[in-house]
């Protein structure tokens, strides 16, 4: 039926696509806005609605993430660009504030992160967060060997003592990474441990980055 096609089914419910579509952009980050986008595109195949993917990428691009072509011309050249002209857009923003700002910043990411997702349960988690701001933003200036001081200035006032950074926390570090992985930025690992908190964490500090701008 017409009608039909014009509701979006999401958790037991039907809701109009343009309401799926401010809910996706008011969520506040993009691992979030997914939830909806994937009952968008399911919504667009069930139905033959192929302009379905103009919400969706309308939501896409407002997160910093590249469009989904809708064509076969150039698109793996023009996914790249896209994806890392994101990335050194935000990378460079980073690198122009001042380190109060920075630490900041990062703060207020790592307290989203664990109000919002199950995903920093574990002292060794802390790797993860390593990693994204290593291969992310700072590059290879910080190191495990200094990181636990940079950890502390970041971590949020409300952080659970038990998930706290401390000396013992790096001799997990070498057990996270396989051989064949060290070395690697951790988006192009093989085997990445924490690959689920990595990407999320990268996208919150992202959206946090270009929001404060």
């Amino acid at each position: 039926m017409k009608e039909e096609k014009q509701y979006v089914y999401l958790d037991g419910m039907l809701l109009c696509e343009e309401h799926l579509k401010k809910l996706a952009l008011n969520v506040g980050c993009y691992a979030q806005a997914e939830h909806y986008l994937f009952a968008l595109l399911a919504h667009g195949v069930i139905h033959g609605k192929r302009e379905v993917m103009d919400i969706v990428n309308d939501v896409r691009e407002h997160y910093g993430v590249p469009r989904i072509p809708m064509d076969n011309q150039n698109i793996s050249s023009d996914v790249g660009k896209r994806k890392d002209s994101v990335d050194d857009k935000v990378r460079d923003l980073f690198k122009k504030m001042d380190q109060e700002m920075r630490k900041k910043i990062l703060r207020d990411s790592l307290q989203y992160l664990q109000t919002n997702y199950h995903l920093f349960i574990y002292t060794r988690h802390w790797l993860g967060v390593f990693l994204v701001i290593r291969d992310r933003l700072e590059g290879e200036s910080l190191k495990q060997r200094n990181f636990e001081v940079y950890a502390n200035s970041i971590t949020p006032e409300e952080w659970p003592d038990g998930l706290k950074i401390c000396k013992n926390t790096f001799k997990n570090f070498g057990r996270e990474i396989n051989r064949e992985d060290k070395g690697e930025a951790y988006y192009d690992m093989k085997s990445n441990p924490q690959k689920e908190l990595c990407d999320t964490l990268w996208d919150i500090i992202k959206q946090m980055i270009l929001t404060t701008i």
